[in-house]
């Protein structure tokens, strides 16, 4: 009885071990943030930021004023601000593949919180097209939290005063 106990022993660990390194994080995660601002102030800033391409580069997918959500993409990231915003964790064959464009779908969801203030959170959907020749691979890709804090710096941002 003892030597099968101490035979099963092993195998139940190494199944553990396993079903364990078998859980990943989850890829994207919400960054948030307390605005000291009323929830309609921000929506309206961060509509018009993702509206105005020429301030953010992004395109403004959807934004529901009923939900206080806002969807907004961003395709063809430069190799700077791709570096500062995400990882693709790649496999060693797919380290000498070079991006080819970097995208991005960014998420706000806006909750009051208090009499004046707002709840919000912002999560950042990446994905990298990579190539090398003919080759090619779309990844998905793993936040740094950076866009999201720029974004949730905007968000805190008070308009000017007219």
């Amino acid at each position: 009885m003892l030597k099968r106990a101490l035979a099963i022993i092993p195998a139940a660990v190494l199944l553990g071990v396993s079903v364990a390194m078998a859980i990943d994080q989850p890829r994207i995660i919400p960054r948030s943030q307390h605005i000291d601002r009323p929830v309609e102030q921000v929506y309206g800033t961060l509509k018009n930021y993702f509206a105005d391409q020429s301030l953010s580069l992004f395109h403004l997918q959807s934004a529901d004023p009923k939900t206080n959500t806002i969807v907004a993409t961003r395709s063809g990231i430069d190799d700077q601000h791709w570096r500062q915003w995400a990882f693709c964790p790649a496999s060693g064959v797919h380290m000498l593949f070079q991006l080819q464009d970097g995208s991005v779908t960014v998420t706000v969801k806006l909750q009051k919180s208090g009499k004046n203030g707002t709840f919000a959170s912002v999560t950042a959907d990446f994905q990298g097209d990579y190539a090398l020749g003919a080759n090619e691979q779309k990844l998905a890709c793993t936040s740094k939290d950076a866009l999201e804090d720029e974004i949730l710096t905007v968000a805190a941002a008070a308009a000017p005063r007219k």
